[in-house]
């Protein structure tokens, strides 16, 4: 951890009585700060929060969710500099932690059999993917490492209509499910709350008939309340109807990087200095080539979670043995 001060920015002497150095700091805040690829002025940030007073806080915080929100209000550079307004958002975010708490439980909920079943499930299904070493490009980053992406294939074949499903199905799924998916991103992939995660999803097999399209406008909160970042959110062969609500949302698209593209060669095209360049590295169920052990992926997911970690071994195996995990072409490369 570098400690030298490389400019003349004196921000952090508003809110700290000296400057940091290695003395400063513990032995596992000193390893957060590596592991996430911490600034040196994101480090005076931390210790200007962590040492603060009055800020009224939650006592859950961790250290470790301090630097999420530091990375999450980070993406984009939207302080452009501006440290004192980075921490004032910073701490504005940490402030909702007890409402996360209250909402969705983002503190104290864990992985049980029913939540991890319906993660196994949509991931087996192409739902909201991350793939170890699969990153965005990010070129302007001078080569630096890119954000996890996280693919998604909106396939509801196997589903009832959405009035024939059971009360709270698609509650479930965004108030529980996701977030507790959310956390364990973090743990797991540093970069998803320090860069943030490019999200693209292929939109062929949409169906509004069965997917609760409220849902989202229900929990919009949800990212302003817990440190998961969508930088990017890149979707390829949208209907009609799709494209019209993207020209309704005008600006506010943009602001928040979603955008659509008839073909995931054209979005390879448009987003070149974003999504990787070949479609080997890209997989089967959004048009790519790449065929992935999703038990696999789910291993990395939960490496930092030893519970969730055998908690979803034995689910998965149950699931396997009991011919519940489809297995559906998408997920294959058809044209070997």
């Amino acid at each position: 951890m570098m400690m030298s001060n490389s400019n003349d920015n004196d921000w952090w002497k508003e809110f700290l009585p000296e400057d940091i150095s290695e003395d400063t700091f513990t032995t596992e805040q000193k390893t957060l700060f590596q592991i996430y690829k911490v600034s040196l002025d994101q480090i005076r940030l931390f210790h200007s929060i962590r040492t603060g007073r009055n800020l009224f806080l939650s006592k859950l915080i961790t250290d470790e969710e301090i630097v999420w929100n530091i990375g999450v209000m980070g993406v984009g550079n939207k302080h452009r500099g501006n440290f004192k307004f980075y921490r004032s958002s910073v701490i504005e975010r940490l402030q909702r932690y007890d409402e996360a708490e209250r909402k969705y439980q983002w503190h104290s909920a864990q992985w049980t059999e029913k939540s991890m079943r319906i993660l196994i499930e949509q991931w087996t299904l192409g739902m909201m993917v991350v793939i170890p070493g699969i990153e965005s490009l990010d070129v302007s980053h001078d080569g630096d490492i890119g954000s996890p992406m996280i693919f998604t294939k909106e396939w509801y074949e196997h589903m009832p209509l959405r009035k024939d499903l059971p009360e709270g199905f698609w509650e479930y799924r965004a108030t529980v499910v996701y977030p507790l998916m959310a956390r364990s991103i973090c743990r797991s992939y540093p970069m998803a709350t320090m860069k943030g995660l490019v999200s693209l999803a292929e939109m062929t097999n949409f169906d509004s008939e069965k997917y609760d399209m409220e849902m989202k406008a229900r929990h919009s909160d949800l990212q302003g309340v817990i440190p998961n970042k969508l930088r990017r959110m890149i979707s390829i062969n949208p209907d009609e109807e799709m494209k019209e609500q993207l020209k309704e949302f005008g600006n506010l698209a943009k602001k928040y990087g979603y955008v659509m593209y008839d073909t995931l060669e054209e979005a390879m095209e448009k987003e070149a200095g974003l999504l990787p360049s070949s479609i080997d590295n890209l997989p089967t169920w959004v048009g790519g080539t790449l065929e992935v052990d999703i038990k696999d992926c789910l291993k990395y997911l939960f490496r930092c979670e030893p519970d969730a970690l055998k908690l979803m071994e034995e689910v998965y195996n149950q699931m396997e043995e009991n011919g519940e995990i489809l297995h559906p072409k998408h997920m294959q490369y058809q044209n070997k």
